[in-house]
């Protein structure tokens, strides 16, 4: 008969540590054992200079929010209202990431972008011109680029990060598409399902990654200096760590301390296509030097055995926990034979400790069946939560 997985004796946490048994086995003897892991929610305080920063933010974020409850358009504009969002999560892990992504300006080449679509539209023939996005669709998107509306990627349900356009007219997060494709080269786009080379992805038009000189200007966030005094103490024990964040442009950022504090360390995102990818998780187990592996959220769950490591820094929290599980059990699974620290980074009054609100009012509902006025009702309690 089939072995089956049984969960053993542990303190209740969303992580278990597993036994294996055999039903033949009369003695029930334990085949396999993984050692225990152990979940701690690290709550970071925000100095001075940062809770005027945040609080200066969320006033205005507030302002904008409230004028959508007053209009009654809140779930209409649903994607700019997680664009708040986004860049409040963001102040917490560093005021800089607010600057990440400049607001959208008057761009040269959105001209030259629609005339290109429209013109490979012109030179299909019939037959081929339904695989090719309207002139009208063309000209929205164009638009909406201009303006600088915001809208959410279809596979992460995010607002973008480092947006690219699909010749389909399509935009999504460049790591969410390329972590989507079973060849590094090409694959499908998600929406309309129309094949799409690397080579044919367009940046979506947008100012420098960073509006100051982070290297020049770098200052350590308290999040960040929490993190650097929590690898100090591991330094002498030689164990290694993985550090998850969602969002590339905050491992762009942690490259700097690192750097500065000889902290020697490997990089994984979704922008890294399979022999890559081997590559690095091959380099991180096997050297002893490499301390830190940095990863995205989006690439922690796809397929990667990252025993070699015994901690688990998730820097910045998702809105379904169920991701973040699902990215440290990279670590606790079969192979593991160290006990695993996994530890949540949360920055008290601040959005982050609503979302855990949030979620555990998710973790209720799911159990039971609502209606679709119950969803939107639902959800729009939870947007005020966070905006309270």
């Amino acid at each position: 008969m089939l072995p089956l997985w049984v969960a053993a004796d542990s303190p209740p946490s969303s992580f278990h540590s597993y036994t294996l048994h055999n039903e033949s086995n009369i003695f029930d003897r334990p085949i396999l054992v993984l050692p225990p892991a152990d979940v701690q929610v690290i709550y970071c305080e925000l100095s001075e200079a940062e809770k005027d920063f945040y609080e200066a933010l969320f006033k205005r974020s507030k302002v904008k929010f409230d004028q959508f409850v007053e209009q009654g358009r809140v779930l209409h504009n649903y994607a700019s209202i997680l664009e708040l969002l986004l860049r409040l999560r963001q102040c917490c892990d560093h005021p800089f990431l607010v600057m990440s992504r400049g607001d959208t300006q008057e761009y040269t080449d959105l001209n030259k972008l629609a005339k290109r679509f429209l013109r490979g539209g012109q030179s299909t023939l019939d037959g081929e011109a339904k695989d090719l996005p309207s002139r009208a669709y063309v000209q929205e998107v164009v638009e909406e680029l201009r303006k600088g509306e915001q809208g959410e990627c279809p596979i992460c349900l995010e607002a973008f990060e480092d947006a690219v356009l699909t010749p389909c007219a399509h935009r999504l997060c460049r790591e969410c598409l390329l972590a989507s494709w079973r060849n590094p080269n090409s694959g499908l786009c998600p929406v309309c399902r129309k094949t799409v080379t690397k080579q044919e992805l367009i940046t979506a038009p947008t100012e420098s990654r960073f509006q100051v000189d982070v290297e020049k200007n770098w200052v350590e966030s308290t999040k960040v200096a929490v993190l650097l005094q929590e690898l100090e103490n591991l330094r002498s024990s030689g164990s290694k760590s993985i550090l998850f964040s969602q969002w590339t442009a905050f491992l762009d950022l942690l490259q700097i301390p690192l750097s500065r504090n000889n902290i020697p360390f490997l990089r994984l995102d979704g922008t890294l296509n399979q022999q890559q990818r081997e590559k690095v998780i091959k380099q991180f187990s096997e050297d002893s030097k490499i301390m830190v592996l940095l990863m995205s959220l989006k690439a922690g769950g796809v397929g990667i055995n990252l025993t070699a490591a015994s901690n688990a820094f998730v820097l910045d929290p998702w809105w379904n926990p169920a991701v973040e599980e699902q990215a440290v059990m990279r670590i606790h699974r079969i192979g593991q034979t160290k006990r695993v620290a996994i530890k949540r980074f949360i920055v008290k009054g601040t959005v982050e400790e609503r979302m855990e609100a949030v979620q555990a009012r998710k973790q209720k509902m799911i159990s039971g069946a609502l209606t679709d006025e119950e969803v939107r009702t639902a959800r729009l309690e939870e947007l005020k939560m966070l905006f309270t």
